[in-house]
């Protein structure tokens, strides 16, 4: 909806809130000029009587008239009309129904499943060996988890909206995009051991590759969170729930890289390191 003057989302929460109950209110600014913002609640949704839209209409009209967030004089006649700009009213309106949200749900999984098999293959042809394949594949998916089990902790406690829409969907692919980066370096420095200590421990092997990139793992990782806690203050509620999902992904991207890729792979290749020392040992005596 649109608004005639400066409004806060804050304060468009608080006015609906008294009339909407304990229904759940997420008002998220649109634009810069503060005079957009996008309006979700789950007040009445399980209702399907034909006039229940009208009726929120009405609901929303008298919260934000009576809050003086809407033009002195401005009717629920104009305040419903979507061809009309001024005064505050109404610009579009939508229900998510529960097929709706079935479809999104269905769509958001397809689209993680999609990235982790791509990665596989892409891990499997840098690399020619597929336990960093299953190492990769294995810690982005421990992200994913992580990073919607926190946002569907954090819900209705912060301040802004944590919707599980196509941002957030775009969020938990960009942060396994940029999780998978720390895979690759980690994975590339124990390929380098390899083949430089071919007769060392492959447990020793593992952890001084750890130990090696640790340091550039640390530091990416906390260098990217300074930009996107930056964007998350000053970037506007817009991108906000974004943001907070990329957080997310970075602080459990450098977690999973560090303790579950590398000793997944290391774990997966464990029979056939033990096969092949013992092959060796008989040939050396």
């Amino acid at each position: 909806m649109t608004c005639e003057q400066d409004t806060q989302p804050e304060t468009v929460r608080e006015a609906l809130s008294e009339k909407f109950g304990d229904s759940n209110v997420q008002v998220i600014a649109l634009g810069t000029d503060n005079r957009k913002v996008r309006i979700s609640t789950n007040y009445r949704i399980e209702e399907n009587d034909p006039n229940v839209d009208s009726e929120i209409e009405a609901v929303l009209y008298q919260a934000l008239y009576d809050s003086n967030l809407l033009t002195k004089g401005t009717t629920l006649e104009v305040f419903i009309d979507r061809d009309n700009h001024t005064g505050g009213s109404i610009i579009s309106s939508q229900k998510v129904g529960p097929s709706i949200a079935e479809d999104m749900k269905v769509a958001a999984v397809w689209s993680v499943v999609l990235a982790l098999i791509a990665i596989f293959l892409y891990i499997l042809l840098r690399f020619r060996n597929v336990a960093y394949s299953v190492g990769s594949v294995v810690a982005l998916a421990v992200d994913t988890v992580l990073i919607i089990g926190a946002y569907s902790l954090c819900y209705g406690w912060m301040p802004f909206s944590l919707e599980v829409d196509q941002t957030f969907i775009g969020a938990v692919l960009t942060a396994i995009g940029y999780s998978i980066n720390d895979k690759v370096v980690i994975f590339d420095r124990v390929r380098e051991y390899f083949g430089l200590y071919p007769k060392r421990d492959h447990f020793r092997l593992y952890n001084d590759s750890l130990n090696t990139t640790l340091a550039r793992t640390l530091n990416t990782g906390q260098s990217t969170l300074i930009v996107l806690i930056c964007i998350f203050i000053l970037g506007g509620d817009s991108i906000r729930s974004f943001s907070f999902a990329m957080i997310l992904g970075v602080v459990f991207g450098t977690f999973s890289s560090l303790f579950v890729a590398a000793p997944v792979a290391y774990l997966v290749m464990g029979n056939k390191m033990k096969k092949a020392d013992k092959e060796e040992t008989p040939a050396e005596a």
